[in-house]
């Protein structure tokens, strides 16, 4: 908890005494002091006795941790392209409704998919499909994330990406900045 209070402290003082950004500041000393923390925690145990280093560390959880951070960034992407042409109330209500989509995307899509039903096929491919990502389910049956899966789920974070940012390119070309 001293590593958060210490970040935004950091943040606070370059802010106010060098007239720096506030917020990049405190999220580089908030990653610096977590990761610190992380260290400092793992070298003792939880009834506070020292012990060798991420004894008790679950490291399962890496490949899942990447697996959501490849989540938000295709989010991230969602949001950049309708914040090319939509307030930020409207983006908020695309990015809400396209990751509710994407969750049930297999639900909806995938079945007709394979009937050969034309529309469900391009909406399939069009929502991404956050279940590639969440692998809770995988994790909480004692099973391990294998780093291939992971590799090739940056293929698909990297081709999406790569055609989310070519929307957003066509959508922001035309406009006026002010």
């Amino acid at each position: 908890m001293a590593g958060v209070v210490v970040a935004y402290a950091f943040g606070a003082f370059t802010n106010y005494f060098l007239d720096r950004p506030f917020v990049s500041d405190a999220v580089l000393a908030l990653m610096v002091a977590g990761t610190l923390a992380f260290v400092a925690i793992n070298f003792f145990d939880k009834a506070g006795a020292p012990q060798t280093f991420a004894k008790e560390v679950d490291w399962r959880l890496v490949p899942a941790a990447v697996l959501v951070l490849f989540a938000l960034w295709v989010l991230a992407g969602v949001a950049l392209v309708c914040s090319t042409r939509l307030d930020m109330i409207p983006t908020l209500t695309v990015c809400t409704a396209v990751f509710v989509l994407g969750l049930l995307s297999d639900f909806l899509f995938s079945a007709r998919s394979s009937q050969g039903q034309w529309w469900a096929s391009v909406l399939y491919a069009v929502t991404p499909n956050w279940q590639l990502f969440w692998m809770a389910d995988a994790l909480d049956t004692g099973q391990r994330i294998p780093w291939g899966y992971v590799v090739r789920a940056f293929g698909y974070v990297v081709g999406y990406l790569g055609a989310l940012l070519a929307v957003a390119l066509v959508l922001f070309e035309d406009r006026e900045l002010s």
